[in-house]
């Protein structure tokens, strides 16, 4: 299994869209497999509150975000995910029209505009555009995280530091699943399937635990933690599930991040595979 730590948010922290700005600008590029390049954009302003790692995080995922919606001409809009997941439910379920299959940080940092300090960012993705005609049907009926002495689903689930936590999921059609944790930075932490647990498919409708009650018997369990010197974080679980059997992140990639997992699914027929974001708070 996976031993780094399974904390951090999904892609963002703390986005509020009213305060939140993304400009993006095209820089077109000769397309490669059908690929378009795009310059990106973004800012988040940094408050007394606001940790810098977060302002970071929110700014190079607003230029994703803003690259994004320039490649596929659509804008792109969170679902309604709790404790702000909603950017990586953006980036990732963007594959329904489009990946980015990689990007590059042309410049990024603290600015002073009007008087207010924001932390900038501007960056040239790959974006490779995929047909919205060929999602059918296929999707996750339901998923949660939560403590095994508390199943039921919460609205806003809060942790404590050094919290046991299951997930559990179920699928409107036979499937494979695929678990993630996903970091603040875009860090992803493989959770589900590893070495010591492997992937059968899921029948429909029925809900697979990870891990379940007898692997929890034998050790092996899933906390929560918050980051070194933070009383709290926000973090998020990725679930892929897929029509046929796929091990995603298995190659040699040491400390993979989010692009090479949406590089992944891009080779993927978007009819095979959907997704769902949960977000959480873990605190001190």
């Amino acid at each position: 299994m996976n031993k780094r730590r399974f904390f951090f948010l999904t892609l963002l922290m703390l986005l509020v869209p009213s305060l939140s700005w993304a400009q993006a600008q095209t820089d077109t590029a000769p397309p490669k497999d059908g690929r378009i390049e795009v310059i990106g954009e973004g800012e988040h302003p940094q408050g007394e509150d606001s940790l810098p790692a977060q302002c970071k995080s929110t700014a190079r995922n607003n230029a994703m975000r803003n690259a994004l919606e320039q490649a596929v001409g659509v804008e792109v809009r969170g679902s309604s995910v709790i404790y702000n997941s909603d950017l990586i439910s953006d980036l990732v379920r963007t594959a329904t029209k489009g990946l980015i299959v990689d990007y590059k940080v042309l410049e990024e940092g603290p600015k002073l505009k009007d008087g207010q300090v924001t932390y900038y960012c501007k960056l040239k993705a790959n974006v490779k555009p995929i047909s919205a005609e060929k999602r059918g049907s296929f999707g996750i009926l339901k998923m949660k995280v939560y403590r095994p002495d508390k199943k039921s689903a919460m609205a806003a689930p809060v942790f404590q530091d050094n919290d046991e936590i299951q997930v559990s999921v179920s699928v409107n059609e036979d499937s494979y699943i695929n678990i993630f944790s996903v970091g603040q930075d875009g860090a992803v932490s493989k959770l589900f399937p590893n070495q010591h647990v492997r992937v059968e498919v899921l029948p429909a409708r029925k809900e697979f635990i990870f891990p379940d009650d007898t692997y929890r018997m034998l050790g092996l369990k899933l906390r929560v933690t918050t980051p070194k010197k933070l009383s709290r974080a926000v973090e998020s679980v990725l679930i892929i599930a897929s029509k046929e059997k796929v091990d995603l992140l298995s190659g040699n990639v040491h400390e993979p991040m989010i692009t090479d997992l949406m590089k992944e699914l891009s080779e993927i027929d978007p009819s095979l595979w959907t997704d769902k974001t949960v977000g959480y708070e873990v605190r001190k």
